[in-house]
């Protein structure tokens, strides 16, 4: 079996370590690593195939530059690409802040320019897997998720999971909590990517969620991803609220920390990522490879460290890194996304059912949702892809917010693919975050001056 990977970013040696472990399971007998960058191609070849040396992989790695090539013969196709890569991320991040608005890669405007940049390739990309490897399961971890997704689905006839780490490290977070494994309890999880609530926690039958929001205060000294939210706050909604919901729910005091920070997130990961290629180049030139790999280490160990640091309103150090505020983990501990993605094809290959919080069309899940909306819910994942639970009725509150911001993806989608100002400009004012004509014209307007070729027609639907 083949698996292509598009986009040979730093997360790459993840996926590799991953498959690595499992290759053999999965009957996994190469990797073709593609990306549009030659150089970054040829420094995460080098780099996976040293790595997968060292953790004796029973699969061969490949590097291709020609995405036909790359995708020939594949079984799955997992999707990672950066269009634009840091830098144009740090722009879209900064824009926003000019107008006291959130700037984050994903939620809100930087979010939805990251989007517009990226559909039209990955709509490209999705027309290639559709020619030359139609029964491919695609796993898309390319961002923004849930709007990427709504384009795939709507727009293409590829098979495609979404997945995020953010849920199942909630589930464990809360597994842990109760003192129980994780896969002896069950998660009811429902919402939109990086906008969703864990509603119901089974252990035995019994629905423990209610125990956790009591004991709140004591889960927010376990795990910091907890500690963004108030106890108050849970209590009043009577449920578990992912990280990103921050921006939603502090969304003055989320702008003024980045403020305080003196930069933003995308500044920083650029600052790093400027400082790792030029490092990896050299080493491996040199034909130093562990050289190269302790720089990787160094590099993602301190964006790992940092991740949500400035939003918090931590001290962020001249160098713009977070203090760590523990002891440090080594770089491949545990198994975020690559792990979740992993588990989606294990389950596909060996033909056996995995419970999972992923991305996938709505199909009745959450009521009141188109069935072709992409929703991020509790499914069961098998060969056939993954099939949305059903999740029953939403609190008012939180549907108000996700009708809110589903109708702003749909409205992306489409500008992204017609190349429409008038949508653009409709799917900023729909969001939450926004929610202002002249806010939006004026963000809209500066993303056109940055980003040249902004509203380039992503191509026709199928």
């Amino acid at each position: 079996m083949k698996i292509t990977l598009l986009g040979a970013g730093v997360r790459t040696p993840f996926v590799l370590h991953g498959l690595a472990a499992t290759g053999s399971e999965l009957g996994l007998t190469e990797v073709t690593l593609h990306d549009v960058d030659r150089r970054r191609l040829q420094i995460m070849h080098r780099l996976g195939t040293h790595l997968c040396r060292q953790w004796e992989a029973q699969f061969s790695v490949s590097a291709e530059h020609d995405p036909r090539l790359a995708l020939s013969g594949a079984g799955f196709v997992f999707s990672a690409i950066r269009a634009g890569q840091d830098r144009a991320r740090a722009l879209d991040e900064e824009i926003p802040l000019k107008y006291g608005v959130i700037g984050q890669e994903t939620t809100g405007p930087a979010g939805f320019a990251m989007a517009m940049r990226t559909i039209p390739e990955v709509l490209k990309l999705a027309r290639l897997i559709e020619e030359i490897c139609p029964t491919a399961l695609v796993v898309n971890f390319t961002n923004p998720v849930g709007i990427i997704m709504q384009a795939l689905t709507t727009q293409t006839a590829v098979r495609a999971v979404g997945v995020c780490d953010g849920p199942i490290e909630m589930k464990r977070s809360v597994a842990e909590f109760l003192g129980v494994p994780a896969d002896e309890m069950h998660v009811d999880y429902f919402g939109l990517n990086h906008c969703g609530w864990i509603h119901r926690v089974l252990v035995d039958g019994r629905d423990r969620l209610p125990e956790v929001i009591d004991r709140y205060e004591q889960l927010r000294t376990m795990d910091d991803q907890w500690r963004l939210f108030d106890a108050e706050l849970v209590q009043a909604i009577g449920m578990l609220p992912m990280e990103y919901l921050y921006f939603y729910y502090y969304r003055d005091r989320a702008v003024n920390h980045v403020l305080q920070s003196g930069g933003t997130r995308g500044a920083q990961v650029l600052a790093l990522s400027d400082a790792l290629w030029p490092a990896l180049y050299d080493r491996i030139a040199a034909d130093d490879l562990d050289g190269a790999q302790r720089a990787w280490e160094r590099a993602l160990e301190a964006r790992g460290a940092s991740y949500f640091a400035r939003e918090r309103g931590e001290i962020v150090l001249s160098d713009g890194s977070a203090r760590p505020e523990g002891p440090q983990t080594e770089v491949f501990e545990g198994d975020g996304y690559e792990g979740l993605a992993i588990t989606v094809i294990a389950a596909a290959v060996q033909r056996r059912k995995a419970e999972l919080i992923v991305n996938a069309p709505n199909l009745g899940a959450i009521a009141g949702l188109r069935d072709d909306d992409v929703v991020e819910v509790t499914c069961q994942v098998d060969e056939h892809g993954a099939h949305p639970l059903a999740q029953g009725p939403m609190p008012s509150t939180a549907r108000a917010l996700i009708d809110a911001v589903k109708e702003y993806e749909r409205l992306t989608v489409q500008a992204a693919v017609e190349g429409s100002y008038s949508k653009a400009l409709q799917a900023l004012l729909t969001h939450p975050l926004v929610g202002s004509y002249p806010l939006a014209r004026s963000l809209l307007d500066d993303y056109l001056g940055t980003h040249p070729g902004f509203l380039q027609p992503g191509g026709a639907g199928r």
